[in-house]
């Protein structure tokens, strides 16, 4: 086929085909991208050979016409040149080639009333050969012999496929083709021609990497396929099938297609196909089934394949499952040592609770969830390597349990969570992850939490703090204490004989400090949570070995003597002295110590309310934005 380089001003869309070995327009707008792909191979080599100079070769320059055929030179000698172009088909391994052209782009003409041309494949070289070196021909691709049409300037195109899609076939990294004038008109000059230097030998090619299923990845449910018997139930998420398929073309990457076909085990005739859209390659693309496909109680055979609209892989290995639909029986819940709500008794303080789960003889119940705080779903999540869905194993978490036999019962020892009225919720599970209606057991849980004492005062910003936990009524043979702070990583710390423990911590949180606390006992009670917290407030901090009243009662007294010490406000690190004042009187500045700390000694000569304020000063002299309004009561004469 022959085709001029259409001008400019023709729209790129126009085209005129005149047969097989017509000439046409072609188009410059841009193909989509879709299966299957094209692409320009690399050059290894282009060039020509000069029977006037048989030892020599000429590789291709950016100047000089690529001359075929017989042409003479300025002094009148006569040559013969032949074109040879190798092309690297290293990149198609592995790849269906659809097709391949050679295109030659002319650029001059002895006489354009005669044009003739052949393409032969020939064993491949990787250096511009010489006319005595010539490789050896193998096959004759194809050859034009047209009148006038388009001279100089067509652009001829042969077709080549079969030979490239025979040269990747056998693993042949290189295909060189031979350009010439037929060998009856390869003496006569008025058949030669000039190719652009440029465009003068291009290679095209139409191909595709066949899309591939890859068997070890098929899910069914959020669970791997399996073919072993029994075949696993699944439930609602049994309309989920995905499968992951690979596709190495770059532009396939997210135009995988998924089919999945699925049939009754008893009745392959009734196989059904359905398709997912919109798919990525090595990722696990998703076939949702109908709602009615399946019917409840039946076992089904699946498997999938993936297209990218060119190619289609083959089938996958087959996969199995029931399908299960139906809900387990309702459990019966009992307990040995915390009675039922309404029968006038309370649990006992200090020791875990023990539960009795019922599948009252029905052979789906497969085991128990049970909570203290209500039941949920059993969720999926698309959380998977290779982003399938995952069910969770219903059996695998806590507030799980397994019946000792299909429908029978299990027993299980909980702590409480709270205190007074609370409601242990319990359902059944069968092997599909169905649920039953649930069954909620309520009791009345005496309060078991621990005390929580300050031990070091009022906790001071950059100060150590000493808390101490004391055990609830009634919660005997505590071995250690569970504490929490700011949120952090749960510590232990030991018991004493007694039951009680200590733990400390230096306060050093602008925002202040959160600690939760729970005691752990020798019988295994663990007990409900006791929250402690505390707040600094953003001025500095002021104690007073006197004149300090929690309850705002009259302390010391008229002469009696008190210290006052300043501490910096949360955060500092620089304090260098404190202003202060008594009841607005004129403000005095004490300097701070090398730890931020001041301590002033005052002694009041009259009774009442006193107040006293207090700001922080840092080395350059800024004043801190909130001051400490500290305020007592003197009492009339000391005590």
């Amino acid at each position: 086929m022959i085709r001029s380089r259409p001008r400019r001003a023709v729209v790129g869309t126009l085209a005129l085909a005149m047969g097989v070995s017509g000439l046409s327009l072609i188009s410059t707008a841009s193909a989509a991208v879709a299966a299957p792909h094209y692409d320009g191979p690399p050059a290894v080599q282009v060039g020509w050979t000069d029977s006037a100079t048989p030892k020599k070769a000429y590789p291709i320059d950016s100047e000089t016409n690529i001359p075929l055929g017989t042409w003479q030179d300025d002094a009148g000698k006569s040559h013969t040149s032949r074109v040879y172009a190798t092309y690297d088909l290293s990149a198609y391994e592995g790849k269906k080639i659809y097709g391949a052209n050679v295109f030659l782009d002319e650029r001059s003409a002895a006489d354009c009333s005669k044009r003739a041309v052949e393409i032969w494949r020939t064993k491949p070289v990787t250096a511009t050969p010489t006319w005595n070196r010539a490789p050896e021909p193998l096959t004759k691709l194809g050859e034009v012999l047209t009148p006038v049409q388009f001279c100089p300037g067509a652009s001829i195109t042969f077709d080549v496929g079969a030979a490239v899609q025979d040269a990747v076939a056998h693993r042949q990294r290189h295909i060189t083709f031979e350009i010439r004038v037929p060998e009856q008109f390869e003496s006569d000059a008025s058949y030669g021609r000039g190719l652009h230097p440029y465009r003068g030998v291009k290679l095209t090619t139409q191909f595709n990497s066949v899309p591939q299923i890859d068997s070890a990845h098929l899910y069914n449910g959020g669970l791997a396929c399996t073919q072993l018997k029994p075949y696993p139930r699944i439930s609602g998420f049994a309309t989920v099938l995905q499968a992951v398929g690979s596709d190495a073309d770059g532009d396939d990457e997210r135009a995988v297609k998924t089919e999945v076909a699925i049939w009754p085990k008893a009745t392959p005739d009734a196989r059904q196909t359905f398709i997912g859209e919109h798919g990525i390659s090595g990722r696990a693309n998703t076939v949702n089934l109908p709602e009615g496909t399946l019917t409840d109680g039946e076992s089904y055979a699946w498997q999938a394949r993936v297209t990218d609209g060119a190619d289609t892989s083959a089938w996958s290995k087959k996969c199995f499952f029931t399908y299960d639909r139906t809900a387990p029986g309702v459990p019966t819940v009992t307990s040995s040592n915390y009675p039922a709500d309404g029968t006038g008794e309370h649990a006992p303080a200090g020791v875990p609770a023990v539960f009795t789960f019922s599948g009252n003889g029905n052979k789906d119940v497969a085991g128990f969830r049970y909570s203290w705080r209500g039941l949920g779903v059993n969720t999926c999540s698309a959380s998977g390597e290779y982003g399938q869905l995952v069910c969770f194993d219903q059996f695998s978490s806590s507030g799980a349990v397994k019946a000792n036999t299909a429908g029978g019962s299990a027993t299980v020892t909980v702590n409480p969570i709270g205190f007074g009225p609370q409601t242990l919720s319990v359902r059944s599970i069968d092997l599909a992850g169905n649920v039953s209606q649930t069954v909620e057991y309520r009791t009345f849980v005496p309060w078991t939490a621990p005390e929580i004492q300050v031990e070091s005062g009022q906790p001071e910003w950059g100060q150590e703090v000493v808390l101490k936990f004391v055990p609830a009524p009634g919660v005997t043979g505590v071995r250690e204490y569970e504490i929490t702070l700011d949120g952090g990583d749960p510590e232990k710390r030991p018991a004493q004989e007694d039951g009680t423990g200590y733990f400390s911590f230096v306060a050093n949180r602008v925002d202040g400090h959160n600690i939760t606390v729970r005691s752990l006992s020798d019988n295994g009670f663990v007990s409900p949570e006791s929250n402690w917290s505390t707040y600094f407030d953003p001025g500095p901090g002021v104690k007073s070995d006197v004149y300090y009243s929690p309850d705002g009662s009259p302390v010391g007294g008229v002469g009696v003597e008190g210290t006052f010490t300043f501490s910096p406000p949360p955060g500092w690190t620089d304090t260098a002295a404190y202003r202060y004042s008594f009841n607005n009187a004129e403000a005095i500045e004490v300097a701070a110590d090398a730890n931020g700390r001041a301590t002033i000694t005052w002694t009041p000569t009259a009774s009442g309310f006193m107040d006293l304020t207090v700001y922080a000063v840092r080395a350059d002299g800024t004043v801190s934005d909130y001051p400490n309004w500290y305020y007592f009561d003197v009492a009339a004469s000391a005590s």
